[in-house]
């Protein structure tokens, strides 16, 4: 039987699009399907994501769920240690949880020794407050300096990277890939529908904002509202529709079962959701194997329409003051 990639679930939905009671419904209908890890952020919504997180969380037994919360550089201006252990003190009490399962450190401040941030994670692991080091939108020039700094002090080495990837944007596959494999980390890939480009709501025949993340959140505007991501999309889902298969499903299959992503190194996919029903769907979509041939042919070609416009996947902290320049 092939080994799978694991499933996360993904909540930065929550607080924007999930409230309530419903938080915690989709949280068990994810581990009731048998999957443990949650990923959160300290900057995600404002804090309500981990304060939503939190409620759901105390009815829910603490042997049954992973996770893994970030700190960044935006809250203060730099990812230095204070930085550190102020987001990561408050993240743990916004989910009244003693510990976290995996600490990230969200993104690089470009303008701070790395090495500030990591002595922070090393106290903290030190003082059992979380259990693995992650990185998020990290170069993999960096991943190697976070590696290094981390041996040559004695101090925990990072195991788990997260970061963009999706059909419509590869470039981890140019190097991060290899990387990791050096430095034995998993890879688990956010955005894997490109923001909403890669379902039904948006074509190159239609596109008038709708309601959803393009509205929400202005930095997807300008990571995927494209013309080449709108060609390549309606590629995708040409070769779709001859075989019956919605693209969101197709962009899922692919990830798990085409794409740089290996379930021996322990690589997952982070899935999120505006409603519980979504969430189902797309955790049934994963159940349904390899895809057709010609869908699988269909996505290189895509690749090869949105490569000059995709982002890179890994950005830097930017201060407001420096923008534009």
């Amino acid at each position: 039987m092939q080994e799978k990639v694991k499933l996360i679930l993904g909540t930065m939905t929550f607080g924007e699009q999930i409230f309530g009671r419903d938080t915690e419904d989709m949280v068990r209908c994810f581990l009731d399907h048998g999957y443990r890890e949650l990923d959160t952020a300290y900057v995600y919504n404002n804090g309500e994501c981990e304060r939503l997180l939190g409620t759901a969380l105390e009815h829910i037994d603490r042997s049954r769920f992973e996770i893994a919360t970030k700190v960044n550089p935006r809250i203060t201006g730099r990812l230095d240690g204070q930085a550190v252990l102020t987001q990561f003190y408050e993240s743990l009490e916004r989910l009244k949880l003693d510990k976290a399962d995996t600490l990230y450190l969200h993104f690089p401040d470009p303008d701070t020794p790395v090495e500030s941030a990591l002595e922070a994670c090393a106290q903290l692991y030190e003082e059992g407050k979380f259990s693995e080091l992650g990185l998020s939108n990290f170069p993999a020039w960096l991943v190697g300096e976070v590696y290094h700094i981390c041996d040559t002090h004695g101090w925990m080495l990072p195991k788990v990277y997260e970061g963009l990837y999706n059909p419509l944007s590869r470039f981890a596959e140019r190097e991060l890939d290899c990387a990791l494999d050096h430095y034995g980390m998993r890879f688990y890939a956010y955005n894997p529908l490109a923001g909403g480009m890669l379902t039904n709501k948006y074509s190159g025949k239609d596109k008038s904002l709708k309601e959803g993340r393009f509205t929400n959140r202005p930095n997807y505007q300008q990571r995927y509202w494209k013309n080449s991501y709108f060609r390549a999309a309606d590629h995708i889902r040409e070769a779709c529709a001859d075989h019956d298969i919605n693209i969101i499903e197709a962009s899922y299959r692919w990830l798990a079962y085409h794409s740089m992503l290996k379930a021996r190194r322990g690589d997952g996919i982070i899935i999120g959701a505006s409603r519980l029903s979504q969430l189902e769907q797309n955790m049934a979509a994963l159940e349904k194997g390899k895809l057709p041939d010609e869908i699988v042919q269909a996505v290189w070609e895509a690749w090869e329409i949105s490569r000059a416009d995709a982002p890179e996947y890994f950005k830097y902290y930017i201060p407001e003051k420096s923008r534009g320049n």
